[in-house]
């Protein structure tokens, strides 16, 4: 199958999910904050390879007006990472082309709940930490055939 290239603007999220928010906001009764950090090792305990050299964030990718669908993800977690709180991620294996260099990372996803902060016009990455990412600037992200949908929002 063909992959799917999808390209997009790096925008700035709620930056709960790396730790750098001094002030989360509240969902669900609790205050999250460097939740990457605090989900990896279920992550990790699952066999989602790698995941212990990504970056504990995400970097948000606005790929308004298009917004995507994760047919076949490469792990399912479902795991009990915050007091009560349990979820189900998704994770598909994609190359990150940035300035010309490329990363091996994950779409992360979390599916569908009280605490998914993102609608589908973002897509949520984990990676290396990757030198000079900045807001506004551009990057694409390559996927193997069948995984991802991507259409018109």
């Amino acid at each position: 199958m063909k992959e799917v290239m999808v390209k997009g603007k790096i925008k700035q999220g709620l930056r709960i999910a790396s730790g750098l928010n001094p002030n989360p906001p509240v969902k669900l009764g609790m205050k999250l904050n460097n939740t990457i950090a605090l989900q990896k090792p279920f992550f990790e305990k699952a066999g989602v390879e790698g995941i212990s050299e990504m970056y504990s964030g995400t970097i948000n990718v606005d790929i308004s007006p298009f917004t995507f669908k994760i047919v076949e993800p490469d792990y399912r977690v479902t795991c009990t990472w915050f007091e009560e709180l349990t979820e189900t991620f998704w994770f598909v294996k994609t190359l990150i082309d940035y300035e010309r260099k490329e990363y091996e990372g994950y779409i992360y996803y979390p599916c569908p709940s009280d605490v998914k902060s993102h609608a589908d016009d973002t897509v949520e990455l984990l990676s290396v930490k990757i030198p000079g990412v900045a807001y506004g600037m551009e990057i694409s992200i390559c996927v193997p055939g069948g995984k991802i949908k991507v259409g018109q929002a």
